[in-house]
């Protein structure tokens, strides 16, 4: 990563925070259903038999409606359990966002208490977090590198799908080779195709 990305980076990052704080509760409640409701109706969801989602933090998008679409379709839901050591995420089988099934790890993060770890390969679509995204689908995340790591694990045929208010989208997002890009972006107030197939820039 040349310095000058790396810089451009790091004042998103500073940017996005900002924009996510300046979020009233309900601001986020209501645009976090909407986007949802998107997801919930586009063809590559309904399609999915094996979903990943994420375990929202507090600022985030608030994933737990496709949760509980997914359990109430009877489909496969797994959720990331990050082993910070080894810095990778592995996808665990969940039936339940409940606090019974979830405890906090050491960095603060949900994660499922117990659960079948599922191979990267049998999941069918992954919904992606981020503190930003541009309309090409590239996505800017926290630093670690963890969801760049992870969806190269995927079978090409699986989808990606990142998920964000429509306050964190941006024009243009600088990327490095080891970044990698989702399929589709949806926010509360659109969707965009990004491209035709999963690639690093």
């Amino acid at each position: 990563m040349t310095e000058q990305i790396k810089q451009r980076k790091s004042e998103i990052r500073a940017d996005m925070r900002a924009r996510l704080s300046a979020m009233r509760e309900e601001e986020r409640r209501t645009a976090s259903a909407a986007a949802c409701a998107k997801v919930v109706a586009h063809e590559t969801f309904r399609h999915a038999g094996a979903v990943m989602l994420y375990m929202p933090l507090s600022m985030e998008l608030d994933v737990t409606g496709l949760a509980i679409r997914c359990f109430q379709d009877g489909r496969t839901v797994c959720v990331p359990r990050v082993d910070w050591k080894r810095r990778e995420m592995d996808p665990v089988d969940v039936t339940s966002f409940d606090d019974h099934y979830m405890e906090i790890d050491e960095h603060g993060l949900r994660t499922p208490r117990h659960g079948r770890v599922m191979l990267p390969t049998a999941i069918d679509l992954v919904i992606v977090p981020g503190l930003a995204f541009d309309t090409s689908g590239r996505r800017l995340g926290r630093g670690g590198g963890f969801y760049d790591r992870f969806l190269a694990r995927l079978r090409p045929s699986a989808a990606t799908i990142g998920i964000a208010f429509d306050v964190q989208v941006i024009e243009d997002l600088p990327a490095d080779v080891s970044d990698m890009s989702v399929d589709i972006l949806v926010t509360d107030r659109r969707i965009s195709i990004a491209r035709a197939s999963r690639s690093r820039h």
